[in-house]
């Protein structure tokens, strides 16, 4: 099973979001569920890496084109989501929620 996790911004920034989608990921990668997280450069360095592990989580980092508000478009994410049983969004009203409940 693949369960995908999108949130806008992820670590190392922290708020209970971040923390909430670390430790789901963490804990179900511990079990043997794929379960990476798709997310942005927002409010963290441009200068960490694109892809990284931290713990048994896989984080992928996408640039963002524009951004509203909070509401930061990061097109390149939308040819990767797919391939996935189970997504799981943190946050609401954001792009990479309504990405995933418009393509999976």
């Amino acid at each position: 099973m693949k369960v995908l996790r999108t949130i806008e911004s992820f670590l190392p920034y922290i708020c209970g979001p971040v923390n909430q989608a670390f430790q789901i990921s963490n804990r179900l990668e511990g079990k043997g569920v794929s379960s990476p997280v798709y997310t942005t450069f927002a409010d963290v360095s441009p200068s960490l890496p694109r892809f990284e592990k931290i713990g048994r989580v896989s984080i992928h980092r996408f640039k963002t084109q524009f951004k509203i508000m909070r509401y930061m478009v990061s097109a390149g994410m939308l040819t990767h989501l797919k391939n996935f049983d189970v997504l799981h969004s943190h946050n609401y009203r954001n792009f990479q929620t309504d990405s995933g409940f418009f393509l999976l």
